[in-house]
């Protein structure tokens, strides 16, 4: 029998909040310490869209500090597009993947707003998963305030 939570296998990043943007815009996840976890799963979803043309693209962006000043593509795994209202889409990542010297992962999505007043509501939320060190909850970001396992 498998005894282990999800609880002590992942750690749950910063999240961009539910929020409908209304002018093409970028907004990024918080990270996730590749040194700590060895995968890594980004979820981002869209609710229903107003006016017309809005799309999300989403990439994965890679970083060798943790001083968040310089995030770059990474090119092993492809972006996904969003173009249609109330879809739901995921960029998973294994640490084996990153740039030589690449430790921190995040996921950016970039909101194309075009048409007549148009808006997209998104959100996007991170996970590291396989956790080097248990439990993998010591690493969620500090807007986290509960996670209850039923026994």
């Amino acid at each position: 029998m498998y005894t282990e939570q999800l609880t002590q296998r992942l750690g749950i990043s910063a999240p961009v909040a539910p929020q409908t943007l209304t002018a093409t815009s970028t907004v990024n996840s918080g990270k996730v310490d590749m040194s700590v976890f060895h995968r890594a799963l980004f979820f981002f979803e869209t609710g229903a869209f107003g006016g017309t043309g809005p799309t999300l693209s989403a990439v994965l962006q890679i970083q060798d500090s943790p001083d968040g000043t310089t995030w770059t593509n990474n090119a092993t795994i492809p972006s996904a597009t969003v173009t249609a209202a109330s879809k739901q889409a995921t960029q998973e990542i294994r640490a084996d993947q990153l740039n030589s010297g690449a430790r921190y992962v995040r996921l950016q999505a970039v909101c194309t707003i075009g048409g007549t007043s148009p808006t997209i509501p998104v959100a996007v939320v991170g996970f590291g998963d396989e956790a080097a060190h248990k439990p993998g909850s010591a690493q969620n970001d500090a807007s986290v305030v509960s996670q209850t396992v039923v026994n």
